[in-house]
């Protein structure tokens, strides 16, 4: 049965929005606080650019944490998935 959306109001960077989703209420505004840390973050060192720019500066830069953290997990389930062969081929040339 899918779960209902409700409606969340959340502030980044001095803009309120309001958001529609199945994900619990106070996850979004966690995902929405770190958004805004990252813009707050990036306009501390660009004060002289439009907030338009500060909010692709801050996708990029959560954009880029992100695939970092993807293109390790895919590196440790690859070398999990080899062990785990290994482990199998041991115990099937052992009868074990």
């Amino acid at each position: 049965m899918p779960k209902d959306k409700s409606l969340t109001t959340v502030t980044i960077f001095g803009v309120d929005y309001t958001v529609r989703s199945d994900r619990d209420p106070e996850e979004v505004k966690r995902i929405a606080k770190y958004v805004n840390d990252k813009m707050w973050e990036i306009s501390e060192n660009n004060k002289l650019i439009t907030s338009e720019k500060i909010a692709v500066l801050a996708a990029l830069t959560i954009a880029e944490e992100f695939l970092e953290l993807y293109d390790h997990r895919k590196k440790e389930t690859n070398q999990l998935q080899t062990q785990t062969q290994n482990i199998i081929k041991m115990l099937d040339e052992n009868k074990i």
